[in-house]
């Protein structure tokens, strides 16, 4: 993957004093451009002087971190971040909103799966969910340590990654949605909710006030927070205690009914910094390489920033004949045999294939089971006959090249006959890993003596902020891809499952190693 328009990928020490100077002025010279323009186009709803000046963070120039100026502008500029008594002036919809602290929990697809459920909850609750940046415990090749090694991390607006309710979009298709119950930044609840006016609900204490606990099911615990979060009179509420949702434990598919038409799903879409992506690199993964389909052009005749082009809408038609597959390396080599040796199950949605997952009954089940159509993946976490358990898991976690081969040739057999959907020719197929390039490079050729004409991550030209959000962008293709495998154990996998499934593509075209 190449870093287009950056500094170089080995950098191993903080810029001059003087570089960081002109940096500062320069970048500040940007924003004042860009708050000039949109503080001329801003409608009447949309208060400017209720936030700070938007600064640009000294640290992060230093490191030659990109600060992303235009998304920031856009995030501020979202009409729902208003006061909250002009919402009322002109309906009975007082705002309220549903904040969860920010903490690291593990990487970006981690969290996603956690910010997804949580605009959910929000959703439910009436609420509306405050989203924060994303902090990355560390991001090769960003470096995030300052001379006499103090570190500051890089900072990725949400909105970077992602469009859709979770960032700020709509609710609904048509627009008709309550202004008064779509996302907010953190930076505007810090406005809208000072600390004498917050209040704080321990996840642990209404787990035990309502009789559940930790291994209670997923949806028995959702539906209790919201409703305890609705009943609540107070505008400004968090979230305290560590509260987190268990994607490795098989209670978390009872959430499936109520969240799989949940508007944090069904709306789901990346954001336009992703679209430029894909549109620059759309010959890697369509079967014209001169002309991107029309999901990807650009809306403006210079298609080079943020609002030059539109959120990519999950329920785009796919690529047609593109297969994009994942294949989880790097840390899996240790992570398997801990996965194999706890007897562990596949990560969150992706176990929807397992046999009986949708028979559990449930406490607060609003949808019951019996008259809800269960996705039925096609593949789970099997045990074949003569295996034991832990060699079962090391070879669906840690496939071998001839058996990833032999998946890829078969799926793409399976897709021609038409025998479980509608029939595809599957031509491309894209590689999204992690992988170290000499292994790349090697399954690419045995693909290519099978046939496929082969593209994979570290093909993308990426500019200096996309290469910030690069592993979203393998997901916007994994996503738009007609069939996909991926491994069953990964949270970047699990969530290309669900927003496949949110998006209407059929279950049967996504397979697991």
């Amino acid at each position: 993957m190449t870093w287009k328009s950056s500094p170089p990928i080995s950098i191993s020490r903080p810029y001059s004093r003087t570089s960081t100077c002109v940096r500062f002025f320069l970048a500040a010279f940007i924003l004042l451009t860009i708050s000039c323009i949109i503080f001329a186009r801003r409608g009447p709803h949309r208060p400017w002087t209720a936030f700070p000046p938007l600064i640009v963070d000294p640290l992060s120039l230093e490191l030659g971190h990109p600060t992303f100026p235009e998304i920031r502008f856009h995030e501020r500029s979202l009409p729902q971040h208003v006061k909250p008594s002009l919402f009322v002036k002109v309906s009975s919809d007082r705002p309220r909103y549903l904040y969860f602290p920010r903490r690291t929990i593990g990487g970006w697809n981690n969290h996603l799966q956690e910010l997804l459920l949580n605009t959910h909850l929000a959703y439910l609750s009436q609420r509306a969910y405050v989203f924060s940046d994303y902090v990355p415990g560390e991001h090769p090749p960003f470096p995030d340590e300052l001379p006499h090694g103090r570190r500051h991390k890089l900072r990725v607006p949400i909105n970077a990654f992602i469009s859709g309710p979770t960032a700020g979009g709509a609710l609904s298709t048509d627009g008709t949605d309550s202004l008064a119950r779509r996302a907010v930044s953190e930076e505007w609840w810090d406005i809208v909710c000072p600390p004498s006016e917050r209040v704080s609900i321990n996840y642990h204490e209404a787990m035990r006030e309502m009789g559940l606990h930790e291994g209670s099911e997923a949806h028995d615990i959702m539906f209790v927070l919201a409703r305890k979060l609705l009943d609540l009179s107070a505008p400004c509420v968090r979230i305290d205690g560590g509260f987190s949702w268990d994607f490795n434990h098989e209670t978390i598919i009872s959430l499936w009914p109520s969240y799989s038409a949940s508007p944090a799903l069904t709306g789901f879409a990346w954001s336009p910094l992703i679209t430029a992506a894909l549109f620059r690199n759309h010959h890697l993964f369509t079967s014209n390489s001169n002309q991107p389909p029309p999901s990807l052009t650009p809306i403006t005749a210079k298609p080079y920033h943020f609002r030059s082009f539109s959120s990519y809408h999950a329920s785009t038609p796919p690529i047609e004949g593109l297969l994009g597959i994942h294949i989880r390396r790097g840390d899996f080599s240790g992570h398997c045999p801990y996965l194999a040796h706890d007897e562990l199950e596949y990560n969150a949605w992706n176990q929807l294939g397992t046999p009986g997952i949708a028979s559990r009954p449930t406490m607060y089940n609003s949808t019951p089971t019996q008259y809800f159509s269960w996705p039925v993946l096609p593949d789970y976490l099997d045990v074949p006959e003569g295996q034991s358990r832990a060699d079962a898991t090391l070879a669906h976690c840690w496939p071998t090249t001839d058996a990833m081969r032999w998946r890829i040739n078969s799926i793409r057999d399976e897709a021609a006959s038409g025998r479980s959907f509608p029939r595809q020719d599957l031509r491309r197929v894209y590689i999204a890993t992690d992988g170290t390039p000499e292994w790349v490079k090697s399954l690419s050729a045995l693909l290519s003596a099978d046939g496929w004409e082969v593209s994979s991550s570290l093909d993308m030209d990426l500019m200096f902020e996309e290469y910030a959000v690069s592993q979203a962008v393998d997901m916007a293709v994994l996503t738009a891809a007609e069939s996909f495998i991926g491994s069953g154990f990964s949270s970047l996998t699990s969530n290309v499952v669900q927003i496949r499934l949110g998006a209407g593509r059929p279950p049967g075209t996504i397979h697991f190693w």
